[in-house]
């Protein structure tokens, strides 16, 4: 875990009391301060960019180990549908999730790529972003097998 200054750290944003202090992690389940949208990391950097350019500011974890990213929305929010493209999921209520640090912001493990203070993205502004996004295609981790050459 590397420590690093974060542009979006300000003395104004108040850190969410789920967020452990500096050097600490955290395991919540999703449903008890937050809900969550798994996506892989290929989709990522252009959809938070269409989020953040529609006013998303809401905290998204990346995790390179696993190649996913996670955005975090208002708890109790988020509703099954529409979720299931590109590669992307709702993580069911209480799906455990792990959360650093807030200055964790840069590394090869799991790092906030936008971290919390500054509230939670919307499902709305999400499922917008997505509706806006449909161009987009994930790479997938495996390629499917190829068939068996008959004899």
């Amino acid at each position: 875990m590397r420590l690093t200054s974060s542009p979006y750290e300000s003395p104004s944003l108040t850190l969410p009391p789920w967020v452990p202090p500096p050097g600490g992690l955290r395991t919540w389940g999703c449903g008890e301060h937050f809900d969550a949208v798994r996506l892989p990391a290929t989709l990522a950097p252009p959809l938070i960019a269409l989020l953040q350019a529609a006013g998303g500011h809401g905290p998204v974890l990346a995790d390179p180990y696993s190649g996913s990213w996670h955005i975090l929305l208002d708890p109790d929010t988020v509703r099954p549908g529409p979720w299931a493209r590109h590669g992307i999921r709702l993580l069911r209520p209480g799906t455990r999730l792990t959360i650093p640090a807030a200055q964790v912001t840069a590394g090869t493990d799991l790092h906030w790529h936008t971290p919390p203070g500054a509230g939670y993205t919307h499902a709305e502004l999400l499922n917008g972003a997505l509706t806006a996004a449909s161009g987009l295609t994930s790479t997938p981790r495996r390629a499917a097998p190829r068939p068996r050459a008959s004899r």
